[in-house]
């Protein structure tokens, strides 16, 4: 992992230190020359900000920089259980935020503590499709009518409830989809400015006396961002790989299948019946209840089992997020008050 401020503001920042700590010795100068106490005071101030933030700026270069001891930590952390991932460049340059991306939109399966995974959205994804392809054999089969001559059969009462039930798990599929997007554009927003942006910016703005405040808040921010909550996604990946996030849809494909034989059977039962007598009449009746209540307990089952997986998707998507969002938020908190800043948070100061 690389320093960020290096190109973009670390040498601005060494002038503005160099030119605070000028102005801070000779108005320090001027107050004993003059005699005047509030000359002496500011001057004194000024002298022991610019010095503390000389401080950060080495701490921060010591600990962003190549190989430097943050890097290590991050590493460690996010590589050392036989952890494989790929990102592109940008994303690359931090370890725990690479690993949030693969966790939340990557594309390969990546391997986290010695197993494989997908990433949510792949999973919900391909759990999405195999709905919409049985919701739309279900349509078809709910349309269809056979006439079998004494009686005709149409099965939208049967199917009509179940095709409610299965478009209720679309909407929920997508609106977790756009939360993980969301959170994978936030991570990627995150990669390409908190240490190219927030923090040089921070740095010189907390160089001026007016700005000072500010300045320390955005360092804090950065850090949070940058470090807190990537690690705390590294942690949600832990907690996840606990269960079972490769969702099989196998189950899915199975009943959709057995649901276009079902409906071919349909089919070819009301061209039987054109030319039959009662005896076939009747067996072609009891093979279709026969298939209505087959097909209706395996869709009900599946049903049941997708409830269960939506809710761990739920965990993974909103529940773990909020926590890494409230850890984010106290370290800044914590930071900002380390650099003389205050971190208002509004209702939810009581983090």
């Amino acid at each position: 992992m690389s320093i960020g401020f290096t190109t973009y503001g670390y040498d601005i920042v060494i002038y503005l230190i160099a030119i605070m700590l000028s102005i801070g010795g000779i108005t320090l100068g001027l107050g004993y020359a003059l005699n005047e106490r509030k000359l002496k005071e500011f001057g004194k101030k000024e002298l022991t900000e610019s010095l503390f933030n000389g401080i950060i700026v080495g701490g921060l270069f010591l600990l962003f920089s190549s190989n430097g001891a943050l890097g290590i930590v991050i590493n460690q952390l996010t590589l050392s259980n036989n952890t494989t991932i790929s990102c592109s460049a940008i994303l690359s340059q931090n370890p725990a935020i690479c690993l949030a991306n693969n966790y939340l939109v990557g594309t390969e399966p990546y391997t986290f503590d010695g197993v494989q995974h997908y990433s949510v959205l792949s999973s919900v994804t391909s759990l999405m499709v195999s709905l919409i392809s049985l919701n739309t054999v279900l349509g078809l089969v709910g349309s269809s009518k056979i006439d079998l001559i004494i009686i005709t059969i149409s099965l939208s009462y049967v199917v009509n409830p179940i095709i409610t039930q299965i478009q209720y798990l679309i909407r929920i599929l997508s609106t977790i989809s756009i939360s993980i997007l969301v959170q994978a554009a936030i991570i990627t927003l995150i990669a390409f400015s908190a240490l190219s942006l927030i923090l040089p910016s921070g740095i010189i703005l907390r160089s001026f006396y007016p700005t000072r405040k500010l300045g320390g808040f955005l360092i804090a921010v950065a850090i949070g961002l940058y470090v807190v909550l990537p690690l705390s996604y590294v942690l949600n990946a832990s907690m996840a790989s606990s269960f079972s996030t490769n969702v099989n849809s196998t189950s899915l494909s199975e009943v959709t299948l057995s649901t276009k034989n079902f409906q071919n059977t349909l089919l070819n039962s009301g061209a039987e019946a054109q030319n039959s007598n009662d005896s076939i009449l009747t067996s072609l009746a009891n093979t279709i209840s026969g298939g209505i209540t087959s097909l209706t307990n395996s869709i009900s089952n599946t049903i049941t089992y997708l409830y269960s997986i939506i809710s761990y998707f739920i965990v993974y998507v909103f529940i773990l997020p909020i926590f890494s969002l409230i850890l984010t938020g106290i370290s800044i908190r914590e930071l900002s008050q380390i650099l003389g800043s205050e971190a208002f948070f509004g209702k939810f100061d009581i983090l």
